[in-house]
């Protein structure tokens, strides 16, 4: 009877854990938008990550499944979330080559099948999820939850691959810092895998099916994953050391000194802190305390952007729109009775911050739009 109770108080705090994952973040699940596409036909649902990376989920994948891979997204691409991607670069990179993160409910899944059959070059997909890899209840838990490493090769390949080449392009011979650094830390350049490596090196991938520019992006995760500290368990170090060896952000900082460089270089604005699997930005608040902050939709939008207001009683409310480079766009004082509005604006395609002032002009609110 002990056990039976001890299972029961168990399955209920994953259940609990799960929910927390689903309702701590600060992401809407929408329906699938592209549903008359073939490639995404079998998906029923999306989070559209900072207007950035879309993640799309097939029956099958849970809402604080989704939710969690979702937010784990968010927080590599808004580090420091404060609602705004660190890097617009990379922003505007990963939505011009139109960046998406599949959840399948398992391999050889309908949805899967169907991406499969009607793939083209009009989206980007690096990397997948399958859902018994997305783990609410143990977020970036190397045993139990792949998030982050197949998000990180989402990122990486999709974004800064093409956006900085000279950096983190894959392909030798010469090969950018990226392949130099790798080549360094498999004791020399094999473009597949050896029949040994040198007792030098310390990353030694195995896999046949890897070849080079896979085995780049694989030492790009680890390196990142350890700089984060995510992988530094006894557990985890003796489960990867046959692969990885400099499990801790000490030894990889002895260890690999190119890479270290690389990944704490400010220019790359490379994510730092490791994700929870909670998103819910940051916001400046300094007139007023806004417990439920407004309501953007639809976002990305087509020139008109309705705000719900949500009940704020503020003396005045000011939008105003900037580009990414800071120059404003648009501007727009709203009656202080106004629950609700409508703006309608006349901009290009591309990302933007909506932000929302007092008639003081203290910032009370911002986040990213994205104009189609």
């Amino acid at each position: 009877m002990f056990k039976k109770q001890q299972a029961f108080i168990f399955l209920f705090l994953l259940t609990a854990f799960a929910s927390l994952a689903q309702t701590a973040s600060c992401l809407d699940i929408l329906s699938n938008p592209d549903a008359e596409n073939p490639a995404f036909s079998e998906f029923d649902r999306y989070i559209n990550v900072l207007g950035t990376i879309k993640f799309y989920a097939e029956p099958g994948v849970s809402d604080s499944q989704l939710l969690h891979a979702a937010s784990i997204g968010a927080e590599l691409l808004d580090n420091d979330e404060n609602g705004v991607v660190d890097d617009i670069d990379l922003a505007e990179q990963l939505i011009t080559i139109n960046a998406v993160m599949p959840l399948f409910s398992n391999e050889g899944s309908s949805a899967e099948n169907a991406m499969m059959d009607n793939w083209d070059d009009s989206f980007c997909v690096s990397a997948v999820l399958y859902s018994q890899e997305i783990s609410p209840w143990a977020p970036v838990d190397w045993f139990e939850d792949a998030c982050l490493e197949e998000i990180l090769h989402t990122i990486n390949v999709c974004g800064h691959v093409e956006l900085y080449p000279s950096t983190f392009a894959l392909a030798p011979p010469g090969g950018s810092l990226l392949c130099q650094a790798m080549d360094l830390a498999r004791g020399g350049q094999f473009l597949g895998v050896p029949g040994s490596y040198p007792e030098e090196a310390w990353f030694h991938y195995t896999d046949v099916t890897c070849d080079y520019e896979c085995m780049a992006i694989e030492y790009l995760y680890w390196c990142i994953a350890t700089d984060m500290g995510v992988l530094n368990t006894p557990e985890i170090c003796a489960a990867i050391e046959e692969e990885w060896e400099p499990c801790s952000p000490e030894l990889f900082e002895n260890t690999d000194a190119l890479m270290h460089s690389i990944v704490n270089n400010p220019a790359y604005k490379l994510p730092q802190l490791a994700p929870n699997g909670i998103y819910c930005p940051i916001v400046s608040v300094s007139e007023t305390s806004l417990k439920v902050p407004p309501t953007v939709y639809p976002n990305p939008s087509n020139n008109q952007i309705a705000i719900d207001l949500n009940s704020l009683s503020l003396n005045a409310k000011i939008f105003v729109i900037t580009e990414t480079s800071g120059r404003e766009v648009f501007s727009d004082e709203i009656n202080p009775a106004s629950h609700s509005v409508l703006l309608d604006v006349d901009l290009v395609s591309g990302m933007y911050l909506l932000s929302l002032y007092s008639k003081t002009e203290a910032l009370l609110y911002s986040t990213t739009i994205l104009i189609n």
